[in-house]
C-alpha cells in the first residue's frame, strides 16, 4: 500500500495513515515474513502424537512451504536431528526437485549463497 501511494501520489488522510501503521504493527507483532517463491522458505516443526502399544511414542515431522501453504508430514519412533533432515530428503527435497525447484531455506537454516550447496541434500547443509 505505501509502495502504491508513493507511486500514485496520493496524499492520505491521518485517519488512513494510523491504520496503515496499525496494520504495520500487527504483522510485525504476529511474526509475519515475505516470501517470494515456492521453497523460498519452510517451517518444520515435531510433534508429539501419542503412544502406540509395542512401538512406543509417535513423533509427526511436518514441513510446510511458507510461500504455497503445502505441507508435508511423516510419521517417526523418535525426534532427533537426523529424523527431521530425513523427512526433508526423502519428501520435501525430492518433490521441488521433481518440479525443478530448489529448496535454501528451513526454519531458521539460511543458506547465503545457493549456487554452492544446490547440489548438497538439505541433511548435509546441517553439518556445513
Amino acid at each position: 500500500m505505501e509502495a502504491k501511494v508513493a507511486q500514485e501520489g496520493y496524499i492520505l488522510t491521518g485517519s488512513q495513515l494510523i491504520v496503515l501503521e496499525k496494520a504495520k504493527e500487527e504483522k510485525v507483532a504476529h511474526g509475519e515474513i515475505e516470501t517470494y517463491h515456492p521453497c523460498y522458505l519452510g517451517a518444520q516443526d515435531t510433534y508429539y502424537v501419542g503412544d502406540i502399544k509395542g512401538v512406543g511414542h509417535i513423533y509427526q515431522q511436518t514441513f510446510i512451504d511458507t510461500y504455497s501453504k503445502f505441507a508435508f508430514t511423516k510419521l517417526y519412533d523418535r525426534k532427533n536431528a537426523l529424523v527431521a533432515a530425513d523427512m526433508l530428503n526423502d519428501q520435501v527435497v525430492s518433490f521441488f526437485d521433481e518440479h525443478e525447484l530448489r529448496c535454501y531455506r528451513s526454519s531458521s537454516l539460511y543458506i547465503p549463497n545457493p549456487d554452492i550447496y544446490s547440489t548438497l541434500p538439505i541433511a548435509d547443509w546441517f553439518t556445513e
